[in-house]
């Protein structure tokens, strides 16, 4: 039967990842590239007012000080509509009402785990047992590949995904203490299995033999191998130590992809199409960001941001990499939870095909190369890198920086 999706349960007060929020908040010290572009950015304003000119780049339209921090301009560009972590690879995640990030890393426990298809066992993990070799593993895993941009790698096809096993969509997996796990019936729930250590290989295994009888492509005489490596994270992009990755998406553009791909797309059976919601759950965000009111955050204005720096509230800074390009696992519904869940098989609906031809002129920087999207794949969201820690919350102002 047709259900509506399930969003992500929010953390309550008995399973909290981070510490309290601080009674008072420094303002954040200005990281060493920052404080050169706002040097040249104070020349180039005196140069101007010397002229007689008015540098429009300097107009703080958010009504914000600009001297705020020491920075010459920072400028409102929206605020954080929600946080999540998805603690396993390829399933969902789980709603927090603040994150504590930190130099490098993601959301709390971020892709901490993944599920490695049983056939790689052998040459990828062989001995695991969550002790110092698993680090030597998810490291030779996730490393940067070939010719590729910092932290990009060529293995996730070693791992169970979304994509592959579609099942993995009515699964929510919360973090329980600081090393365990809880697989949730993402239409109930209800708690399935759990494991408080998952270090613990007798705990492990109960959450192996689950997967591997509900996975599409698993059995339970092949199981996977949950693998966990700490330091660790198996997104695609950004999974050693200090090279977490936080994936933003900008509520405007997700609307604007929805209208284009989703909207008035009937579903298979003939009922209502695809909700915004769940078309945006698609694409699995550590933030999503949204207008702070004043209709300044339009449709891809985010890609704008690349190669620049942005405030998450009073501390944490983050340094925008690249755009986020889709796979094919963005195709998954997630407006069905029973049986017959649905991937999108026509072109024009699949994100990972369609958003390159819908949006053809796109353009953006990636790691300082100026590049025309569409000729390299679909895109939506953008790739971060926190540079300076904090606390992060729902409601804080993102501010752009310089």
């Amino acid at each position: 039967r047709a259900m509506s999706p399930a969003r992500p349960r929010r953390v309550g007060a008995s399973v909290d990842p981070v510490a309290e929020k601080p009674a008072a908040r420094a303002v954040p010290r200005v990281p060493p590239a920052v404080a050169t572009r706002t040097t040249r950015a104070m020349a180039a304003r005196a140069a101007a007012v010397a002229g007689g000119k008015r540098d429009a780049s300097s107009e703080d339209k958010s009504g914000l000080d600009a001297s705020d921090g020491g920075f010459l301009h920072m400028r409102r560009v929206g605020r954080v509509r929600s946080i999540a972590t998805f603690p396993l690879k390829g399933a969902r995640g789980q709603m927090l009402d603040r994150a504590k990030v930190s130099l490098g890393s993601s959301t709390p426990r971020d892709r901490e785990f993944a599920l490695l298809r049983h056939e790689n066992i052998e040459q990828f993990w062989a001995g695991g047992d969550g002790g110092d070799d698993d680090e030597a593993y998810a490291g030779r895993i996730l490393a940067t590949g070939e010719g590729k941009d910092p932290g990009h790698h060529s293995n996730k096809h070693l791992f169970h995904q979304l994509i592959t096993d579609p099942s993995m969509v009515r699964y929510a997996v919360e973090m329980l203490g600081d090393s365990g796990i809880a697989v949730v019936d993402a239409a109930t729930g209800k708690t399935l299995v759990a494991a408080e250590d998952v270090s613990d290989a007798t705990q492990r295994s109960v959450l192996e033999a689950f997967f591997g009888e509900v996975l599409e492509t698993s059995s339970a005489a092949k199981p996977p191998s949950l693998v966990r490596a700490l330091g660790h994270s198996f997104a695609n992009v950004g999974g050693r130590p200090n090279e977490h990755v936080l994936h933003l998406n900008a509520a405007p553009t997700v609307e604007r992809c929805w209208r284009e791909l989703a909207a008035d797309s009937e579903r298979s059976d003939g009922k209502a199409p695809e909700s915004l919601e769940a078309f945006a759950m698609r694409f699995r965000p550590n933030l999503v960001v949204e207008d702070a009111g004043d209709g300044s955050l339009k449709p891809w204005s985010e890609l704008g941001w690349c190669g620049r720096d942005v405030r998450v509230g009073p501390e944490v800074v983050l340094r925008i990499n690249e755009p986020t390009i889709r796979c094919p696992s963005t195709r998954v519904r997630y407006d069905r939870l029973g049986d017959d869940v649905l991937v999108d098989e026509a072109q024009l609906k699949m994100p990972d095909v369609a958003l390159q031809r819908a949006f053809p002129s796109l353009s953006a920087e990636i790691f300082g190369r100026e590049t025309t999207l569409a000729e390299k794949g679909s895109y939506l969201g953008l790739y971060a890198t926190v540079i300076q820690g904090g606390t992060m919350s729902p409601g804080d102002d993102i501010v752009l920086i310089g």
